[in-house]
């Protein structure tokens, strides 16, 4: 994903702007905007607060379809697996390095580049990579702004891995939750109907649901809502 420079905030509005910034980031998490929107928020503010002329951004570590894994060589794939900054004045003299990234970046008029580790405590889940079209890469306190905001991304990211996980998980539980209770019920109501008892009456669903190739919390729910008719799972042939 490539973003192009549209401005640079500079002078006494630039600490409030890297304030803003901080606090854009960390609003996605508080306010379940979703991974999206950090990576989008990442991306405009590090064209709004650094000299670059385009940047993207590469999160192998998370698998997100929106933003693929990197080229098999280049700067990011070294600062995702080192976990350390890559930063290159003259890429077309890393061509024998890096040969294919380096003729794709050139072909675009990229001749410098600065990458560096999207990471997260002793995890690192991708990498931003700054282009500039001159043989200029960011500077010492560039970097550090950069890689502060790459961080403060990285964490964000990891917080909604966190917690769409176990969204899912909870959704799973409470999924087998109202499994067990639908099956109570049909037991119940088996047992009752054909004045058996609750054992033999559960052993009457689970042989109806094998040899019927259903769920059993399918044929459970039939015999709750009427929809099965319980004579059925009476018949002598179902033990």
């Amino acid at each position: 994903m490539n973003i192009w420079r549209v401005g640079i905030t500079t002078g006494m509005n630039r600490e409030s702007a890297v304030c803003a910034a901080f606090a854009s980031l960390t609003a996605s998490v508080t306010e379940d905007l979703g991974p999206d929107r950090v990576v989008d928020t990442l991306s405009s503010e590090c064209v709004r607060l650094l000299p670059i002329d385009s940047l993207e951004i590469f999160l192998p570590g998370l698998n997100f379809e929106r933003y693929p894994t990197a080229d098999e060589e280049g700067p990011a794939i070294e600062a995702f697996e080192t976990g350390s900054e890559v930063v290159v004045d003259d890429l077309p003299a890393e061509a024998s390095r890096w040969p294919g990234y380096v003729a794709r970046m050139t072909g675009l008029g990229y001749v410098a580049v600065s990458a560096l580790p999207l990471r997260a405590m002793e995890e690192t889940v991708g990498a931003v990579t700054f282009l500039s079209a001159e043989n200029v890469v960011l500077g010492a306190d560039d970097r550090r702004l950069g890689q502060s905001l790459a961080d403060v991304a990285a964490h964000c990211l990891l917080q909604h891995r966190e917690s769409r996980h176990y969204r899912t998980l909870s959704e799973q539980l409470q999924t087998a939750l109202d499994s067990r209770i639908i099956i109570e019920q049909a037991k119940g109501v088996l047992a009752e109907r054909a004045g058996i008892g609750v054992s033999t009456a559960f052993q009457r669903l689970r042989t109806f649901a094998r040899s019927s190739n259903r769920r059993l919390s399918d044929v459970a729910h039939g015999v709750v809502n009427g929809s099965l008719d319980s004579e059925i799972l009476l018949r002598p042939g179902i033990r």
